[in-house]
């Protein structure tokens, strides 16, 4: 049986060059912001330092300790859905190479 913590998606709603990243738990959702460039798209991910912030202004408390797992959650269903040559991940964001 598949638990909140297994049972996720992620989904990118487009809007031009820019638009939103929704990652989906059954009792949470998280948005962020990305940017689609010639080569590349960026995902804007709050830091270590604003996350407990963002996770209680979003309603999700319970993500608040589970930022590196999210994101690497959402870099993996990035590189499966946009075929990327390469998915860095740092402080502040992750970036999918064409």
């Amino acid at each position: 049986m598949a638990t909140p913590l297994t049972n996720y998606t992620v989904e990118m709603e487009h809007t031009g060059l820019s638009g939103w990243i929704s990652y989906r738990e059954s009792m949470l959702t998280l948005r962020f912001s990305y940017e689609r460039m010639l080569t590349s798209i960026y995902v804007f991910v709050p830091g270590n330092e604003q996350w407990p912030a963002y996770c209680r202004s979003a309603g999700a408390k319970t993500a608040t300790l589970r930022r590196t797992e999210i994101i690497q959650r959402i870099a993996t269903e990035l590189r499966n859905q946009q075929a990327p040559s390469m998915v860095q991940i740092n402080d502040f964001g992750i970036e999918v190479v064409f």
